[in-house]
């Protein structure tokens, strides 16, 4: 990431506590190496990584419910605040333990003149299957507003299809198709989502659904049943040392136990592999009962020189 972009996105998160917007905790900067890092509020996956590990690439229809909702609310918050993140995407969709969406990723974001009720804007540097017809025909200026409207109706679009609603084989035909906007919805998108798609996703920006528009519309407000199986949150992996990477680490660093005998005994990522079936000597209930977890020397670290830290 260019360093304008995160010094951008350092300056906007600064600004802004919404429960759908990720929260900056801190900023650590790193003289020696000349290195700045973002310290984020924990999430534990992204609508990205779930939609690749699920059946057809995409969501129930109440789950993605779920999740658009959610992002509606975030982005009415950062709209009230002038703010148009104009790279809305499921990559940039995060999810906590609770299942709780934070919009993330503001390198690309803009904050609008206070004195500019429009909303516009003159440049873009969002994802290009998520770009509006807007930009995809060269315009010179355009409603910030409706920009992260229209991205926002092709994530639901790829939330509830597993595909997006314009393709082409390289930048170029792909904004061609865009520019056109010939869409077709699959026909086992029914109404009253269908008619949501199609308001969020018209080629005329005026013509575009405005948030209120959305939060109004029957397939927004009415309750979804779950009707079928939802996709894992966290995704399955079936990878075991994916699955105890972060949280026994999270248990064990911040567990109140005292270092037994045996403290220095690891359980190592060669020891896991060299076991059958890719499992360590340790059950899985030892990894979460505290009285059986190894212990680890807390780290301390000088947040002003990185290059300071040391076990306590």
């Amino acid at each position: 990431m260019e360093k304008k972009n995160v010094l951008n996105e350092i300056q906007l998160l600064k600004t802004l506590r919404h429960l759908n917007v990720i929260e900056l905790i801190d900023v650590i900067v790193n003289e020696e190496k000349e290195k700045m890092y973002l310290l984020l509020e924990y999430c534990v996956g992204g609508l990205q990584d779930m939609l690749e590990h699920s059946p057809g690439s995409k969501f129930p229809c109440w789950q993605a419910h779920n999740y658009f909702s959610q992002l509606i609310n975030g982005l009415e918050y950062l709209h009230s605040r002038g703010i148009i993140h104009k790279d809305i995407k499921p990559g940039n969709l995060l999810l906590t333990l609770d299942e709780t969406l934070k919009i993330s990723d503001f390198g690309t974001a803009e904050a609008l003149s206070p004195f500019d009720p429009e909303g516009i804007c003159a440049s873009s540097q969002g994802s290009p299957a998520f770009q509006p017809p807007e930009i995809a025909n060269g315009a010179d200026e355009y409603s910030g507003f409706k920009i992260d409207i229209w991205s926002s109706g092709v994530t639901l679009y790829n939330l509830v299809t597993g595909e997006y609603p314009f393709e082409g084989d390289n930048v170029y035909r792909l904004f061609e198709a865009i520019g056109k906007c010939n869409i077709q919805i699959p026909s086992f998108v029914t109404e009253p989502l269908r008619s949501l798609l199609v308001g969020m996703l018209k080629k005329d920006p005026k013509k575009r659904f405005t948030l209120r528009t959305i939060q109004t519309h029957p397939w927004f407000v009415c309750r979804h049943p779950r009707t079928s199986e939802k996709v894992p949150f966290p995704p399955l992996r079936g990878d075991f040392m994916h699955n105890m990477t972060v949280l026994p680490y999270l248990f064990n660093y911040h567990s109140c136990e005292t270092p037994s005998e045996n403290e220095d005994e690891y359980i190592t990522e060669q020891l896991i592999k060299d076991r059958p079936n890719g499992s360590a000597s340790v059950p899985i209930d030892d990894v979460n009962d505290p009285s059986k977890r190894p212990w680890h020397k807390p780290i301390m670290c000088n947040v002003k020189k990185m290059a300071s830290c040391r076990l306590s």
